[in-house]
Order: C-alpha cells, then structure tokens, then sequence
C-alpha cells in the first residue's frame, strides 16, 4: 500500500530530473535531529538532504541500474545530494566517496 501511495504522489507532481552528484552522511551526524522534522537522523535508515528541495517532498534516486525513493529530510549546502548510508549502500554509491546519480522529484 505504502509503495502504490509513493507512487501516485509522484504521478501527481510534474517530475523535474536531473543529475546530480551524491555524497553520503558522515556517521557523526546519526541520533542528531534532522532540519526538517527534528526527528533523529538515522545512519542506515533511508534519507536524504539537498539545499534547495522542499522537505518531505519524495525523491527517486537512480544509480547503477537501481533505483530508490527517499524523502528529504534535511539541508546540505552544496547542489549535491547527500544520502544516507542505507540509501547509499541501496544504490551501490560508495560510502567514502561520490558517485553521479539521477534524481527525479
């Protein structure tokens, strides 16, 4: 139910796509509250922040012929999407490095 809901939120929004560069997280950030929920921030949970996305909205993320769908949850300040470790280990981005990923919201 969760998946179909997703995906008729996002059929329901005009897409914008782009690519991107993708970071990931540092683990000093897990258990600090989030900029956009104040909830804690979950390492191998599946988030992401990006400096000019608006919160919650829900992002699919494509890398290596994988494809995932986070929500934004915080704010970087780069044009970067910074992942968190699940989703990054999800779409096989390297976790100590960058990777070029698709995102579409």
């Amino acid at each position: 139910m969760r998946k179909l809901l997703i995906l008729l939120a996002m059929l329901a929004a005009p897409a914008q796509a782009r690519t991107v560069t993708a970071t990931v997280y540092h683990p000093d950030f897990n258990g600090q509250p989030d900029y956009c929920t104040g909830k804690p921030y979950q390492h191998w949970g599946l988030s992401a922040a990006h400096a000019s996305i608006k919160c919650g909205t829900l992002v699919r993320v494509t890398h290596a012929g994988r494809s995932l769908v986070v929500p934004i949850r915080d704010r970087c300040d780069c044009d970067s999407i910074d992942l968190s470790a699940g989703a990054a280990y999800r779409l096989q981005v390297p976790l100590d490095g960058t990777a070029r990923v698709g995102i579409s919201y």
